[in-house]
């Protein structure tokens, strides 16, 4: 690069005249491992569901930074990328389960040689903020999620600077200001020499450049904290098999939407995660916030119990969500250490390795997934701008948003979480939820990712 200086260029396809999102595999690997399930689950297969954007953070304004007809033709590019190589396929089939068998069913390989993705409808909100909705089939639509954020993303920070208009000397400003969080934090994950962690910053990254330069320094600095990255394309690029997932929120809330009966809906949310663990025994990590997790242990069956391998702590502070599952598991006589244990909202380094040391003497499979403060730890790096909101990393989310029933009804998903802000979807359906999953005890917090 002249004279030393980043430029738009150096990390935005968009700068270039570029697709952002060239590439099916430019997504987390949890999308490929839940198809790889639900195709092989007869009862899931060709749902329909509808999908929609929603923009949590209330001083943004996507619509007035990024130009419609730019968004389109990001979308466009997207939606018509090309299926799946052979060689994309080959790196597929190289990635393996933990007793050497292949990860996915040659049915899934074949499914995505031959996948595109399907129309969208876009429209500006009151708020000026885009929306996005889509319906289709659960095995078609949950590969579009993760595109269509890092569009989103990646859209609004170029557009941002093009709106601003920033010199090349501000913007090298910014980039050097993030990379130099990246040492910074590169540093405080050395002071704990046993603290590992995972890259999951996909879905909001500041663009697919930024996120592979992210990891090429990772990989060079942590090459023993740093166990690898969730994205597909990243890991493939750099000679690795097996990047790193586990599963959804959606992979609860798509299946029990079919359902009105307090009992019914319970008992789906629980046979999905003991179907998941027979499809892929190794991974049986539960996911126990869509609903609360404290009703969750409450009520777990004992198979559940018995079976699985660890818990990712999503929407509670795992201050308080390791000491429950800790007591969950002395409560029914199983061996905390031999759980593997995955904090993964909301962290930045110094939180994450807080945690790590009140509880490393405790547990001994503790890591960790980081995600946005990796991939796009930008707030701040720019002045505050009221009119349109601010420059960096925003919280946004694609969520199923209705499931058509086998008698062509539409109803709304629901998804609680351990923390209300995050509440999603139809007031009346999520009311019903609350009630089944006693939820006023749950702890609210700002949503910042």
């Amino acid at each position: 690069m002249k004279n030393n200086i980043y430029t738009p260029n150096d990390f935005f396809a968009e700068a270039r005249n570029e697709a952002e999102v060239n590439n099916l595999l430019n997504n987390d690997v949890y999308k490929f491992m839940m198809l790889d399930f639900i195709l092989a689950t007869p009862k899931y297969r060709w749902i329909e569901v509808k999908r929609k954007l929603k923009i949590r953070s209330k001083n943004i304004k996507t619509a007035e930074v990024i130009p419609e007809d730019s968004l389109i033709k990001q979308l466009e590019l997207a939606k018509n990328m090309p299926w799946i190589t052979e060689a994309q396929a080959s790196y597929l089939r190289w990635m393996t389960r933990p007793d050497g068998q292949r990860l996915f069913r040659e049915e899934t390989i074949e499914f995505l040689k031959n996948f595109q993705l399907w129309d969208y409808t876009l429209w500006t909100d009151e708020n000026w903020n885009y929306d996005l909705e889509f319906t289709w089939p659960w095995e078609v639509s949950m590969m579009w999620e993760i595109i269509w954020l890092k569009l989103i993303n990646s859209s609004y920070l170029y557009n941002y600077v093009l709106k601003d208009r920033l010199t090349n000397i501000q913007f090298n400003k910014i980039i050097n200001e993030t990379l130099h969080r990246l040492y910074e934090d590169i540093e405080i994950f050395k002071s704990e020499p046993g603290f590992t962690f995972s890259e999951f910053g996909t879905r909001r990254a500041f663009s697919t450049d930024l996120q592979r330069t992210v990891m090429n320094i990772l990989q060079e600095e942590l090459p023993k904290s740093c166990l690898w990255t969730s994205n597909v394309m990243i890991a493939s690029e750099l000679g690795q098999a097996n990047p790193r997932g586990t599963n959804a929120h959606e992979l609860r809330m798509i299946p029990t939407a079919l359902y009105d009966n307090p009992e019914d809906i319970i008992s789906e949310m629980y046979e999905v995660d003991r179907a998941w663990a027979k499809h892929f025994p190794w991974l049986s990590i539960l996911l126990p916030d869509t609903y609360g997790s404290t009703f969750y242990f409450k009520y777990c069956p004992e198979d559940i119990i018995k079976n699985h391998n660890g818990c990712r702590f999503d929407s509670k502070d795992p201050m308080i969500a390791i000491p429950e599952y800790v007591n969950w598991i002395l409560e029914n006589k199983e061996n905390p250490q031999t759980k593997i244990w995955i904090p993964s909202d909301w962290l930045d380094a110094k939180t994450a390795v807080e945690i790590y040391k009140a509880n490393k003497d405790k547990i001994w499979k503790l890591t960790f997934g980081i995600w946005t403060n990796l991939t796009n730890n930008t707030k701040n790096t720019y002045p505050i701008e009221e009119t349109h909101g601010d420059f960096g990393s925003f919280s946004v989310v694609i969520k199923p948003s209705e499931v058509k029933r086998p008698d062509g009804t539409w109803v709304s998903c629901v998804k609680l979480s351990d923390n209300p802000t995050k509440a999603t979807w139809s007031k009346d359906r999520v009311e019903l939820f609350k009630k089944i999953f006693w939820v006023d005890w749950v702890m609210q917090k700002e949503v910042n990712v």
